[in-house]
């Protein structure tokens, strides 16, 4: 095995030794990873989040307030909005199925992103390319991003809390058909790469 997927896989492993992997997204990982040429470097399955912000974009202070890789109880998010402080902005975000593979060439790649594509991951795409002092791309240089269009984000800084509460029922609705069509994407993905890649 090439050493840089041998020390990639090793790190998954590592990652899985401690739970920091969703267990949604573990049978796809072992399917991308077997196969010739690739290797996962980063995955999520998709989720919930709600999290306090100091202003919108600014990841540095933040405070996660819920974290869910699946769908959810309006109660769960009412406990979760009942414990924020009002400090910052909060921000209620589904997010869709999110991996990063490294491909040997390019032309690995670009059948990767291409299969992506085809399993409605419509955000798929060449993420980056790594040159050679000479300009070639180097081997494993290639990231394909797989990224799905369900994305929701509700900015709910400047409403008050129990109108928030009140609010959640349509939210949580629909967020939840979201989170259950990115989690279809794994079972095709799956399927499509068990067919031969």
């Amino acid at each position: 095995m090439d050493d840089i997927k041998s020390v990639t896989l090793n790190k998954l492993n590592e990652a899985l030794s401690s739970g920091l992997v969703d267990e949604e997204v573990i049978p796809l990982l072992s399917i991308l990873n077997s196969k010739e040429g690739l290797v996962t470097t980063s995955s999520c399955s998709g989720r919930y989040q709600l999290i306090s912000v100091p202003r919108a974009g600014d990841k540095v202070g933040s405070n996660i307030l819920g974290k869910w890789h699946r769908t959810v109880e309006v109660s769960e998010l009412s406990e979760a909005v009942g414990s924020w402080d009002g400090d910052g902005e909060l921000h209620l975000l589904v997010q869709p199925l999110l991996l990063h593979v490294r491909a040997i060439d390019i032309k690995t790649g670009a059948k990767l992103r291409n299969l992506a594509q085809d399993c409605g991951l419509k955000f798929s795409t060449i993420r980056s390319v790594k040159l050679g002092q000479r300009g070639e791309i180097l081997p494993w240089g290639v990231v394909v991003e797989f990224l799905g269009t369900e994305r929701m984000e509700i900015p709910l800084d400047g409403i008050d809390r129990s109108v928030i509460i009140d609010c959640l029922d349509p939210w949580v609705k629909r967020g939840n058909q979201l989170i259950t069509k990115t989690k279809g994407h794994i079972k095709t993905l799956m399927n499509r790469l068990g067919n031969g890649f």
